[in-house]
């Protein structure tokens, strides 16, 4: 995020309103195309109707936004 975004989201006490957009736009810069997450998404679906195993690209996903959450929180200060 950039500080300038941080600044103004503080200073106009929007944080909890721009973390949405912030977290997308965290995930876009690894994820360029949302085919990517929905193919993700799509394979996953698959395996749990299917009683497969959840693919280790989902977990790999699933981790990194979350961590993105996480981090994106920690900027905006918010729980």
């Amino acid at each position: 995020m950039k500080e300038i975004e941080l600044m103004l989201a503080k200073a106009n006490h929007v944080e909890e309103e721009k973390y949405p957009q912030l977290v997308e736009e965290e995930i876009k810069k690894t994820h360029k195309t949302s085919g990517n997450e929905i193919a993700i998404l799509r394979k996953t679906l698959h395996a749990v109707i299917h009683g497969l195993p959840i693919p280790q690209e989902f977990e790999a996903y699933y981790a990194e936004a979350e961590g993105i959450k996480a981090s994106v929180k920690t900027e905006l200060g918010i729980e």
